[in-house]
């Protein structure tokens, strides 16, 4: 088996000169000489290169790009062999696990996922919410979203097949390449299987570089815009929710009308994004090219105007009602368009 290791990295200076090594002993020991081992620097400025000038026997390459995905995107497609093994530099995982990845990797699959929740988790090495919230949601919703039998669709150790990675066209540079990577996986039908892996503290002494909530909102994100339809089923629910409590509170109703409205909205800004980021155009995407929206929105603008001086103030509720509705259709116009001219179409640097 011949194989390329790849080991991310930003200003790890405390921890790559062993994660290096522990990778290549693993190497030697199980793949005897034919392995490579990249790190991928996404901008280290801590004394890390330092570090790496000492092994002669890496590939070090320098990403422009910042983050965590774009690190691995990076090395991965600089790999030369037809597999990819990768874990993170700050010792929170095992090189040596390698052992039970090469298995699955003789067996072809194209994806081999390591599972913390299924192995041990180090006291300490989890924070509590990303264990029991954060990581479970995901998880659950990439499986009912796109029927993803896993259990941790975070995990910073997996080995991919080299070829089958360059088809997947990944888009995204920060932590959520990792939902990514496995949704687009499943919707390409590729093979793939979890196996149990051990999970240990961050040895670098220092704030580690995932951001809890802002991470979490982007995996959030992948799931919805590979899966557009998503944001309907939302919508149908919220409306049915709405239609339930109409005897109880005509409130209730309305806000559930309104959630409603803003996500099947933002479905179609999302059919039209899909028609930027892939160059291809949709049906959604062409029946709203062909719908007169700036026309539309001139008109909402002006009743949305009109109705503050016609609607009494004691009818103060409605009124909110309808300056908000105007004000939503306003801002999901103004995106609309902005895809259109800066991503759609733009105008060349050159010609």
């Amino acid at each position: 088996m011949k194989l390329t290791i790849v080991i991310p990295c930003l200003n790890e200076v405390s921890t790559i000169e062993k994660a290096v090594k522990i990778a290549s002993r693993a190497a030697r020991q199980y793949l005897k000489k034919e392995f490579e081992i990249i790190v991928a620097d996404n901008g280290s400025t801590d004394g890390t290169l330092e570090k790496l000038a000492k092994f002669r026997s890496i590939k070090l390459i320098h990403v422009p790009i910042k983050g965590y995905g774009a690190a691995l995107h990076y090395g991965i497609l600089s790999a030369k062999y037809p597999y990819v093994f990768f874990a993170d530099a700050d010792l929170s995982y095992d090189f040596g696990e390698l052992k039970k990845f090469l298995v699955y990797i003789n067996k072809g699959y194209d994806l081999i996922l390591g599972s913390r929740i299924r192995g041990k988790i180090e006291k300490g090495a989890m924070p509590f919410l990303n264990r029991y919230l954060g990581t479970p949601m995901l998880t659950t919703l990439n499986h009912l979203v796109y029927g993803i039998k896993a259990s941790d669709c975070n995990s910073g150790m997996r080995a991919i097949k080299t070829s089958f990675y360059r088809q997947l066209k990944m888009k995204n540079s920060g932590m959520e390449w990792a939902s990514e990577l496995l949704i687009k996986t499943a919707i390409n039908n590729g093979r793939y299987i979890e196996l149990p892996i051990n999970f240990y503290k961050d040895q670098r002494g220092k704030i580690p570089h995932l951001r809890r909530w802002e991470d979490g909102w982007r995996h959030l994100k992948v799931i919805i815009l590979l899966k557009p339809a998503t944001l309907v089923i939302f919508a149908l629910i919220l409306l049915l929710i709405g239609l339930i409590f109409l005897p109880v509170s005509l409130f209730t109703t309305i806000a559930m009308t309104l959630f409603a409205e803003f996500w099947l909205l933002s479905y179609l800004l999302t059919k039209k994004l899909e028609e930027a980021l892939s160059r291809e155009a949709n049906p959604i995407s062409s029946w709203l090219d062909r719908i007169p929206l700036v026309f539309i929105a001139v008109i909402v603008t002006f009743l949305g105007f009109l109705q503050l001086f016609i609607i009494s103030d004691y009818h103060l509720f409605t009124k909110y009602i309808l300056f908000f509705q105007m004000i939503l259709f306003d801002f999901w116009l103004f995106f609309i368009e902005t895809i259109k001219t800066h991503l759609i179409h733009p105008l060349p640097d050159k010609i």
